[in-house]
């Protein structure tokens, strides 16, 4: 693997490549809020071969720019790496997004389907099939609220919140102190607070939420859901149908028992099985 740093409107994304050249479309991998390609860490290794894999840290986690004045929406992070792959040459491919990259992967297809060859979304939040919910984490939705508060309180105070709020998302407790130790220090400093006090704002707001409308996603599309995942109203029932109403073709539906959100960390042997199945769809 090696990573680089790619210049991108006066900012810098960080992004690495695994896997290796062969016959299959390239697999680009975008991990959730306030996380970072890390999350990625125990499935690439698993991927099939002959995939080139394209991970990004999205602007404002892991080790890319966090700029303070950038828009943090799903419709600018997915402009934004639809501008990277491009750079890069990494088009079409088969798009995997985590939580809040799901939105961010399904706003690529919905705005470019010509890129995206399939996709596959695990436990994805911020995706909506009306006007009347945003399937956002409730978790995130309560402290967006306390937006004015965050900015007037030390870092490490949001971070902490965030530290409480996303450990939910996990079964195994000390898998969840390390990695998101590791996830938040970005956001520790004052600049970093601003970056994740707008992110906040963004879950918070449901109409930035990516809408799906039936029939709307005509690649292959796999889904896997956590049934325990706390971030998902109604364990992930709402979200399976908006999803399966959007996909216009082939759509598999992977639902693991006794499994919460941290599916990439905690299951990526079943993710990567999944994954695998839909390259050969």
């Amino acid at each position: 693997m090696r990573g680089e740093f790619v210049d991108l409107d006066d900012t810098r994304i960080y992004c690495y490549a695994a896997g290796t050249r062969g016959a299959g479309e390239p697999v680009v991998l975008l991990h959730g809020a306030f996380t970072s390609s890390h999350v990625w860490r125990d499935l690439t290794a698993r991927l099939p071969k002959g995939h080139r894999v394209l991970v990004i840290d999205l602007l404002g986690h892991g080790r890319s720019d966090t700029p303070a004045t950038a828009s943090y929406s799903v419709t600018a992070h997915a402009q934004r790496t639809a501008a990277l792959l491009e750079l890069l040459g990494v088009e079409p491919a088969c798009f995997v997004g985590h939580g809040f990259g799901a939105a961010v992967a399904a706003a690529i297809a919905l705005q470019s389907p010509e890129r995206v060859t399939r996709l596959q979304l695990c436990n994805p939040c911020h995706i909506a099939g009306d006007a009347q919910s945003s399937h956002a984490p409730p978790a995130l939705r309560r402290l967006a609220r306390g937006a004015r508060l965050w900015r007037a309180l030390p870092p490490d105070w949001l971070a902490s919140a965030l530290h409480t709020a996303l450990s939910r998302g996990y079964t195994n407790a000390l898998l969840a102190g390390h990695v998101l130790d590791v996830y938040l220090r970005p956001f520790r400093t004052a600049q970093g607070k601003e970056v994740a006090t707008r992110q906040l704002q963004v879950i918070g707001d449901s109409r930035d939420a990516i809408m799906l409308r039936a029939g709307s996603l005509p690649m292959p599309v796999g889904l896997m859901l956590g049934a325990d995942d706390p971030f998902l109203p109604r364990n992930g029932e709402r979200m399976r149908s908006v999803i399966t109403a959007a996909a216009a073709g082939e759509i598999t539906v992977h639902r693991l028992a006794g499994m919460s959100h941290a599916i990439p960390e905690e299951a990526p042997d079943r993710l990567a099985i999944a994954l695998s199945e839909l390259l050969v769809q």
